[in-house]
């Protein structure tokens, strides 16, 4: 993502997470939206200060650029999403049987559900990646 696209996502997200901040509080709604609220406007003061420190600190730029370009650490990237997506399916298995032998069917349906998305979705990037590569 460009520095300036950076920027403005991040000015949005501040102020988005401001507008459910204060309209939670307005409102008395539910905290689970001012959770929400508070983590967008605390992430979105992470990368404003990233983007500005970006485009000011010439050797910050640089080892960003760095980073963002060297295969090793795209190497490191796609092994950590493939670990993190084997551990889920793996999880979300195990637990979709522990929920069902403890009675909780509902929520032994929502697990399995979503594993079977995640594999649904691996199946289908392999097939495009196949016939891409």
């Amino acid at each position: 993502m460009s520095n300036n696209r950076r920027l403005i996502s991040s000015i949005l997200e501040i102020v988005i997470g401001a507008a459910l901040i204060v309209g939670v509080k307005a409102a008395g709604g539910d905290s689970v939206w001012l959770g929400m609220g508070g983590a967008l406007f605390g992430v979105g003061i992470v990368y404003l200060v990233q983007a500005l420190r970006y485009r000011t600190d010439d050797s910050f730029r640089e080892k960003v650029d760095i980073e963002a370009g060297d295969e090793r650490n795209n190497f490191i990237r796609l092994r950590a999403w493939a670990w993190a997506g084997t551990g889920f399916v793996i999880l979300g298995g195990v637990l979709t049987v522990v929920f069902l032998i403890l009675g909780r069917q509902e929520i032994s349906t929502l697990i399995g559900c979503g594993v079977s998305l995640m594999v649904l979705f691996y199946w289908l990037s392999f097939l495009i990646l196949r016939k891409k590569y």
